[in-house]
């Protein structure tokens, strides 16, 4: 973002970026604040007229797509004319193009056609959650520009509003420094049960005849993979404890529990529990028990923890 503020400050802009991270609301914001240090004259503060009318989608110079769920070839099309029409009140004509990611090749060909010779006093902010699922050839007409994560400050700040509730400080841990994942986090009731659930287990978990007791009847599908991501976060920072480096943990309000945990491990059944917690997300449950199978992970974790000794 600075780059771009620098460009825009010394006219080196160029015709197109393409910004890209793991989280759809980070990058929506990003494609706004961009278009306001382009447009504003006064550095993109949203205190004057022109960053207000960016923010509530007003501003007759930023064309936002796609219009449906999907960027799609009518998208295209209209983009391709409103990209030749000539700004009314800025000196550019802003188009943004939101998770190009969810669209298809042929909507992506039909684009390429404008991003290959852009016309003058148009730019193009365009975002990603996966380059992977972009085209090649309109990545090589881009600037990549990829989105870092927030650090704890400027998320705490931003989430203000959320301070008293009970799961605040796990939300900022386990957002990873993005605002979508952070808010998922704070508005989905249920994410203390599994994150209770999983503590629950990595700590006080010893012997199969206490199975009976973490085992959920009729596990959602989301609450089984939520648990289960966050045991393997805990058992990955137990891992790196063991491996000296605890300041690097992602539970730090657990460093106490998970350190008196070091011993009870080796880290050949540390890698082999990461690795099959890992397995198991990458499944699909469409024709699966998950409650035999949630009892048949933690079956495994202790066959590893004492084979593995």
């Amino acid at each position: 973002m600075q780059n771009i503020s620098h460009q825009s400050a010394t006219g080196k802009l160029v015709s197109g970026y393409l910004f890209f991270c793991p989280d759809k609301v980070t990058l929506n914001e990003a494609l706004l604040c961009s278009a306001k240090v382009i447009l504003c004259n006064k550095g993109g503060l949203d205190a004057c007229p022109t960053c207000q009318q960016i923010q509530c989608g007003s501003h007759p110079d930023v064309c936002v797509y796609p219009k449906g769920d999907a960027f799609n070839t009518q998208d295209s099309k209209v983009v391709i004319e409103d990209s030749n029409k000539k700004p009314i009140l800025a000196k550019y004509k802003l188009i943004l193009i939101k998770d190009l990611d969810n669209s298809s090749e042929q909507s992506q060909n039909k684009l390429l056609k404008i991003l290959e010779t852009p016309p003058s006093n148009t730019i193009f902010l365009i975002s990603t959650t996966n380059l992977n699922k972009v085209l090649t050839t309109i990545k090589s007409r881009l600037v990549k520009v990829e989105i870092p994560p927030f650090d704890s400050n400027c998320l705490d700040e931003i989430f203000s509003d959320y301070k008293n509730k009970e799961d605040f400080s796990l939300a900022l841990e386990y957002g990873n420094g993005y605002i979508g994942t952070t808010l998922e986090i704070l508005d989905d009731e249920d994410f203390m049960e599994s994150y209770n659930l999983a503590k629950k287990i990595v700590l006080t978990m010893k012997s199969s005849a206490e199975i009976v007791n973490y085992l959920v009847p009729k596990i959602s599908k989301n609450q089984f993979i939520r648990t289960i991501t966050l045991m393997q976060s805990m058992y990955l920072d137990i891992a790196i404890i063991k491996a000296g480096k605890s300041t690097l943990i992602k539970n730090k309000t657990l460093l106490a529990d998970l350190t008196t945990l070091e011993n009870e491990f080796s880290m050949r059944a540390l890698t082999s529990i990461i690795k099959r917690i890992n397995e198991i997300n990458k499944k699909q449950y469409s024709n699966v028990t998950l409650s035999l199978l949630f009892e048949s992970l933690l079956t495994s974790i202790l066959e590893v923890k004492y084979l593995c000794k």
